[in-house]
């Protein structure tokens, strides 16, 4: 019995567990994309067996705690981080069974005590002798899996059986032909939501839309009086239609008193009513059939039950869904009225909210929302308490154990839907887990006693220099000769501002969004990248493109320079050819703007529901408002207003506007008007002395009126230098060289040992430590312009963490060709994750959901650990290509590189595990304080636990009799970087989720993928055959 108990909770069932963890969630993805978040929960989530595996995960943990005897050995920081897992799994189950979650709608100056559930509910009410007995069972149904329930209930004197026959998901009737069926006819309405269908049969009469309709009956004045007579439909029609047959779309008119076919597939219509003979079939009947088996959050179910009351049957239809309150379906029998609904339940709350305003915030001169907040007053009798507060993205009401979250909004704007959550200890529990971890992992890169650190000792101790031979050639390259990234346009505006007065005028201060100062030169930078993700466009610096589309946006607006990418979906609803648009390009030749009905809708989902199309369009009209904004004079503010209690600056279109508690002083008014006409002048005599004139006496204006919020000189300077500069794009680049340079000194220092390494590695070192003092200029001048230290946003916490990284490289790997190649090459990536977001600013409001310090973390974090990752899978492709050279001439001298190489690879990759652990549960927090669940199984976060699990596999297959040695290490470093393919490209693009584009729709594979696996399974077959033989 201790047998087998020590081999259900060994190290290897304890890996067992790990890969069929990881495994089961990735299929969930799959099944979800497919099926529905339902089909996922029931199968996968909520099964019984996935919940068994946790148990048996979280009992090997604990038992291999104590095998290891961490506390003995004071292995601090391993034994924190590993029971931090248990924690973690603890608050997950509290979270599990003791939370709930749904949603609040309030109506303006409406108070609510409830909201409803996000969870699915059959709900019952039975009336019997005047009495109502109230009740509900939790269901979890879903297209896949058994859907089972069957329950008895005695009420009174009656017996009530329910039983569900059938799951249905997107229901729809279907005709189907069949020898004992009757006369259908399928009609097609339009009604208030759109496309409404009913089917008649034979003998019916009933009333749609306020119209009678008659099948089959004798005849009726007032109805639409159908027959089918001698194999053919015939109308006889109260009033006067209009007919038109779709397919050819031929016109004539049908007069009331008179019988004449009804066609199939037309169009009948007046005033009153627009209906469509949709289908027809003399012997049919009416079926019900799933048109759709993933259910989405918006798709309705039908269930099919048999109802029997003190034994007499009855067959009933449900419909619901989820997130909505289900419509009751009665049936009668014995003392009894049994009401069935399906869908949301309500929870009552012990304390009310009331809305007294929402207020939707825009994008000045647009109808796109940059914010929205609801402004509502919590009332608890219980405590005579009534408080006033703001809920709105990330700024949440806490209270009585429930908290509140800004999620929606009703279309007109009057409207506001919450999310509420109730899990105190379930997140108390989870966060302090993840407190742990972060600690425990600090811990165990400093500890003595770690993996880490003896991982160091034997690196140190296998560090050794090579004196004979001498290498005669060494490779060069050019920090400062990396180029800038310039769009090309076509057909460029006629009047082109002169650069050097565009440099002067990029000198002038100005006031960003967020109230920074800065020169007028990073605002205009800062558009352009946002706006075309380029620095510039056919050589005009950001400083002429910004002047131009300021002074003369008719020419402007037909430049295509509008970053849409190249998405078919996007390119449905923008006339463009290529990756660029003009701003013209988004509206219609009536000025209907193209993306309005895309935007509304992304704007109107909740946060959670968005795919990634919904979040690239909202971006698109970020870029398009922003265009707009200069264009119009509303985005520069370069005129400070004395007096101002917020200390604002003025905008060109400010002070047309005009304000009467703070208006703009003469100087203002009048400077645009007289700039324009300067720069007109210069135009055509092409003197730009009374422009530059212009721009001086703006200058002049700024630092007597700006008060304490002017810049200094040096400070402009610096920021202007550090633009022009662009050191840390150029450092990516120059990592990357530097790189290559060690791969090649490296494999010399393997085949040609004769060489002597001395004086090209020393000057290698050089090379970095130059590039390393660079970066440090380069965020010394960061910290000197904003005055804070540099690390506050995704971007500058990537420079830091490349900066970090480098530093490490020459403290503890400086002797060590293997370590400065993993170095440089994961400096250069860490630099070009961190260039992606300098091509995307942040220069106004960010989508509400996205104003969160914790996602800027998150996704540092998230795309650092990438680096790591890749670097170890780097790594284990060159050490297999050496196995596969190994020979006994070379064995001893290879095994020793392939060794060091190793060290150097699992040591990237525990700290790439550390990184996207931390990442992902601080990605947890962000979802939880911006929409109230920490964990939803989203694929991408899905993924990124699987990336967890699969790395800690790895970092663990030492312990696992079989899978330990160099070759079983480097082979699962390598191909283990495939669960960082899916998470980054994988998720957005063949999956559905908040991070996938166009829900799932899947983009055809790129061969080069197929080849690529190919060459990396070739070369491992080979390194294995290799490794065989040399016992590796």
């Amino acid at each position: 019995m201790k047998n087998i108990i020590y081999r259900f909770f060994s190290t290897t069932a304890g890996g067992f567990y790990t890969i069929l963890f990881a495994a089961a969630i990735g299929i969930a993805t799959f099944v979800e994309n497919d099926f529905g978040t339902s089909a996922a929960q029931k199968i996968i989530f909520k099964s019984w067996w996935f919940e068994l595996l946790l148990v048996l995960f979280g009992i090997s943990l604990l038992a291999n705690i104590f095998r290891y005897r961490m506390f003995q050995q004071k292995k601090w920081g391993n034994l924190m981080f590993h029971s931090a897992i248990l924690v973690i799994l603890l608050g997950a189950g509290i979270t599990r069974y003791f939370s709930y979650e749904g949603s609040m709608y309030i109506r303006e100056d409406d108070t609510s005590n409830w909201f409803i559930s996000s969870d699915t509910y059959l709900a019952f009410d039975v009336k019997q002798n005047g009495k109502s007995y109230r009740f509900d069972e939790p269901v979890n149904f879903a297209s896949l899996g058994r859907n089972q329930f069957k329950e008895t209930y005695q009420i009174g004197s009656d017996v009530i059986g329910v039983e569900l026959q059938d799951f249905l998901p997107n229901p729809e009737n279907v005709l189907e032909s069949t020898e004992d069926g009757v006369p259908i006819i399928k009609l097609v309405i339009a009604g208030d939501n759109g496309r409404e269908e009913y089917y008649l049969r034979d003998k019916d009469y009933v009333n749609l839309k306020g119209s009678w309709f008659n099948f089959g009956n004798p005849e009726r004045p007032e109805a639409f009086n159908m027959y089918y007579r001698n194999d053919s439909l015939v109308l006889k029609s109260p009033e006067v239609l209009a007919h038109m047959v779709m397919a050819t779309q031929q016109k004539d008119t049908v007069y009331p008193g008179a019988y004449v076919p009804l066609v199939v597939r037309s169009l009948y219509s007046n005033d009153h009513i627009n209906f469509v003979i949709g289908d027809f079939s003399p012997k049919a009947q009416l079926l019900m059939k799933s048109a759709d088996r993933k259910m989405k959050s918006e798709s309705v179910a039908a269930l099919k039950f048999n109802v029997t009351i003190n034994g007499a049957p009855n067959e009933v239809f449900v419909y619901g869904s989820k997130g909505v309150e289900g419509t009751p379906e009665k049936v009668h029998g014995g003392q009894s009225e049994v009401s069935i609904a399906y869908g949301a339940k309500r929870y009552q709350l012990p304390f009310s909210i009331k809305l007294r305003d929402f207020i939707l915030e825009r994008y000045p001169g647009t109808n796109s929302a940059s914010s929205y907040a609801s402004e509502v007053t919590l009332l608890d009798p219980r405590n005579s308490l009534k408080r006033d507060q703001r809920i709105f993205m990330n700024n949440i009401l806490n209270y009585g154990g429930y908290r509140f979250f800004q999620s929606s909004f009703d279309q007109d704007e009057l409207g506001t839907v919450l999310s509420v959550n109730h899990d105190y200890w379930g997140t108390t529990v989870s966060y302090l887990g993840y407190a742990l971890l972060t600690i425990g992992m600090i811990m165990t890169l400093f500890s003595k006693n770690s993996r880490f650190q003896e991982l160091s000792r034997k690196l140190d101790d296998m560090r050794y220099a090579e004196k004979s031979g001498a290498i005669k050639t060494l490779l060069l390259f050019t920090l400062l000769g990396a180029g800038n990234i310039t769009a090309h346009a076509s057909d460029l505006p006629r009047h082109i501002v002169q650069e050097d007065h565009a440099a002067a005028f990029g000198r002038l201060l100005v006031q960003d969004e967020n109230g920074r100062m800065k020169p007028m030169n990073t605002l205009s930078s800062e558009i352009l990248r946002k706006v075309a993700r380029k620095e510039s466009i056919d050589g005009l610096t950001a400083d002429q493109v910004f002047l131009g589309m300021m002074l003369y946006p008719e020419e402007w607006t037909d430049v295509q320079m509008i970053k849409i990418g190249s998405q078919e979906e996007i390119h449905k609803l923008i006339p463009a050819s290529g990756e660029l648009a003009s701003f013209n390009q988004f509206f219609s030749p009536n000025g209907q703007y193209l993306l309005r009905e895309a935007v509304r809708k992304a704007y109107s989902l909740k946060p959670i529901d968005r795919t990634q199309f919904d979040k690239d369009i909202m971006k698109i009209d970020e870029r398009v408002n922003i265009c707009n904004m200069v264009y119009s004079g509303a985005m520069a503010r370069l005129y400070p207003v004395q007096g101002h209690p917020s200390k604002i600056w003025l905008t060109p279109a400010d002070v047309v506007k005009g304000d009467l508690e703070f208006p703009a002083d003469p100087f203002a008014r009048g400077f645009m008007p007289t700039y324009v006409t300067a720069v007109e002048t210069a135009m055509s005599s092409n003197d730009w002395t009374q422009a530059n004139q212009q721009v001086e006496a703006l200058h002049t204006y700024q630092q007597e009126k700006g008060g304490d919020l002017v810049l200094s000189p040096s400070k402009v300077n610096m920021e202007i230098l550090l633009n022009k500069m662009n050191v840390f794009s150029r450092l990516s680049k120059a990592y990357g060289l530097l790189g290559l340079l060690f791969l090649i000194l490296f494999f010399t220092k393997v085949f040609r040992p004769q060489m002597d390494m001395k004086w090209p590695l020393r000057i290698s070192f050089y090379l970095m430590a130059v590039c390393f003092l660079l970066h440090t200029t380069g965020l010394g001048i960061r910290w000197y312009i904003s005055g804070r230290a540099p690390w506050s946003n995704g971007y500058e916490s990537m420079i830091y963490i490349g900066f970090t990284t480098v530093l490490a490289g020459l403290i503890f790997a400086r002797k060590s060709l293997g370590g400065l190649t993993a170095t440089a090459i994961l400096a250069s990536t860490i630099l070009m994750v961190a260039g992606l977001s300098w091509l995307d600013p942040e220069i106004t409001p960010l989508v509400p959901v996205l104003k969160s310090y914790w996602l800027t973390i998150h996704v540092s974090m998230e795309a650092g650990s990438y680096g790591f990752l890749m670097l170890g899978a780097i790594i284990g492709l060159l050490n297999l290509v050496l196995l596969i050279f190994i020979n006994p001439n070379n064995e001893t001298r290879v095994l020793r590189n392939i060794k060091e190489m190793t060290y150097v690879s699992e040591m990237t990759l525990i700290g790439g595990l550390f990184m996207v652990s931390i990442g992902t549960y601080l990605g947890g927090v962000w979802a939880n304080e911006s929409w109230g669940r920490y964990w939803g199984w989203d694929a991408k976060e899905t993924w990124a636990l699987v990336t967890t699990l699969v790395y800690a596999f790895i970092l663990h297959m030492r312990f696992i009799p079989g899978l330990r040695g160099l070759y079983a290490f480097n082979v699962a470093s390598l191909f283990g970087f495939a669960s960082v393919m899916m998470t980054y490209f994988g998720v957005n693009y063949y999956l559905s989720g908040l991070h996938s584009y166009a829900a799932g729709d899947p983009v055809p594979m790129p061969p080069s993928v197929y080849y690529t696996a190919a060459v990396f399974v070739s070369i491992s077959l080979l390194a294995y055959w290799r490794s065989r033989k040399f016992n590796v």
